[in-house]
């Protein structure tokens, strides 16, 4: 019973994790979203491309937390929308578009996320497949929803900068311990390895 009372408190414990975890990014993802947004159409109003953090984050997340991703990918969606001031199939298009984003979960686990992690190349291989299943699934849906070809391409080439930005950040995220990696191998690395330092203190 002790056993099983344990079991249960570590479990909850994973879960407020998970949560604090969930929220801080998807801060980060939101504060980003926003001076970017605010940014470009301040200072680049006149350019056709943007750019948003959203596929970036919408990676880190599915590392670390797997299908949890799609909270991120849904409602980074949501907001790009509101902030740029869509339409209601802007709405639709962007947050259920970018939920095409979790096809790219298989690749975790044929690859495998330890050796993604380690290795640069799988590293941008699965930001890249990340960010082109979100400007795919938009175009998708565009086109479902009445758009011409070109017109649904144009969430793709309009979104180019994006592909950069999302490699780059992942390029460099993946060299910071613990932070592009699944967590709860994290935390079961992290606790054996102070468990190893405390038989090496007696």
């Amino acid at each position: 019973q002790q056993g099983g009372l344990s079991m249960k408190e570590n479990q909850i414990t994973l879960q407020q994790y998970r949560g604090i975890d969930l929220s801080i990014l998807f801060a980060v993802m939101a504060v980003s979203q926003f001076l970017i947004v605010k940014a470009s159409t301040r200072w680049f109003s006149d350019q056709l491309y943007v750019v948003s953090p959203v596929a970036a984050v919408t990676a880190l997340v599915m590392m670390r937390w797997g299908v949890w991703a799609g909270i991120h990918g849904f409602a980074g969606g949501i907001l790009f929308t509101a902030l740029s001031g869509g339409s209601w199939q802007h709405y639709l298009i962007y947050g259920l578009g970018n939920l095409a984003s979790l096809a790219a979960l298989p690749l975790l686990k044929i690859a495998g996320k330890d050796q993604i992690r380690k290795d640069l190349i799988l590293s941008l291989v699965f930001a890249l497949g990340v960010q082109l299943l979100m400007q795919l699934g938009r175009a998708g849906l565009a086109k479902l929803l009445g758009h011409s070809w070109m017109e649904a391409l144009g969430f793709i080439t309009t979104d180019i900068l994006s592909v950069l930005f999302t490699m780059v950040i992942i390029g460099i995220v993946r060299r910071i311990d613990g932070l592009f990696e699944d967590q709860k191998t994290y935390l079961l690395r992290i606790r054996k390895e102070r468990n190893q330092e405390g038989r090496e203190q007696f």
